[in-house]
């Protein structure tokens, strides 16, 4: 397996204070619209990222902390993931699965009973959020 290639070093690299102007400029907007209930852990608002690090709107580059909910194996913006979200976009960005059926979920769904471990019939559901 080659090493993988990244546009970004993958180092921090500070260069506003935390928050910087314009996180804290958007801060301000948030708190204007959205609920009090949807929390964030970092103040620093996200343009970009690449690997294992994130680019906030001030030009900052974080580690990324929160890589652990999706794409811990393959970093961010991975070349392979964004071909494959491309590919399937250009055919249709969503349908609900359950009124209008789609071949690529039930592919999905193999692939996760063939390497879920146990000798028994395995079914999933698929979610997002």
């Amino acid at each position: 397996m080659s090493e993988p290639s990244y546009r970004l070093p993958q180092q921090r690299r500070i260069v506003t204070a935390l928050p910087g102007p314009v996180s804290l400029s958007l801060a301000g907007r948030r708190d204007a619209v959205v609920s009090a209930g949807v929390a964030s852990s970092s103040p620093c608002y996200v343009v970009g990222a690449d690997g294992g690090i994130l680019v906030d709107a001030d030009g900052n580059q974080l580690i990324d902390l929160g890589a652990g909910i999706a794409v811990t194996t393959v970093g961010a913006s991975a070349p392979a993931v964004v071909a494959a979200v491309a590919q399937a976009a250009a055919n249709f960005t969503h349908t609900c699965f359950m009124v209008s059926p789609y071949e690529s979920y039930v592919r999905v769904c193999e692939l996760l009973a063939a390497k879920t471990p146990g000798n028994f019939a395995k079914k999933s559901a698929l979610f997002n959020s």
